[in-house]
């Protein structure tokens, strides 16, 4: 979900639990021989859940707790699959960063995680044939 999904449904009625996933990033890194290439992706993700009265600390408190825990849960599932290393190569426990949230949106609370994970990359070897050697007419530019 992109902010303007969660702020649509907040005014549609989310429903809580709610799994946000955070915008990716990363970049392309090759090791000194260059013959392999890696994904290294910046992820995250918030886990959310909502207090219907303001001010009520028991149930901040136990969604905290919840949202933590099943936090944690999502987590184990991404070091378990990167342990295959068939997708997800490397899934890095001591890049995981996690902050609190909450009041946000409407009452939310929550927590934050982001994280780094390392992908296999495909082959970034120049192949010819895939490229034009002259402008086609429908292309713009051109000058034929």
């Amino acid at each position: 979900m992109d902010i303007n999904e969660v702020l649509g449904d907040l005014r549609q009625g989310m429903q809580y639990p709610a799994l946000i996933l955070n915008s990716v990033n990363g970049f392309l890194s090759e090791n000194l021989s260059a013959d392999n290439t890696q994904n290294l992706i910046k992820a995250g993700f918030m886990v959310i859940d909502h207090a219907d009265s303001v001010d009520d600390f028991t149930r901040e408190m136990q969604i905290l707790g919840d949202t933590f825990e099943w936090s944690m849960q999502i987590l184990s599932k991404l070091k378990n699959d990167a342990a295959c290393g068939e997708f997800i190569r490397k899934f890095d426990v001591n890049s995981i960063k996690f902050e609190m949230l909450g009041p946000v949106f409407d009452n939310d609370f929550g927590f934050m995680f982001t994280f780094d994970l390392r992908f296999f990359t495909g082959d970034l070897s120049y192949n010819p044939d895939l490229w034009l050697k002259e402008p086609k007419e429908t292309m713009a530019g051109f000058q034929g």
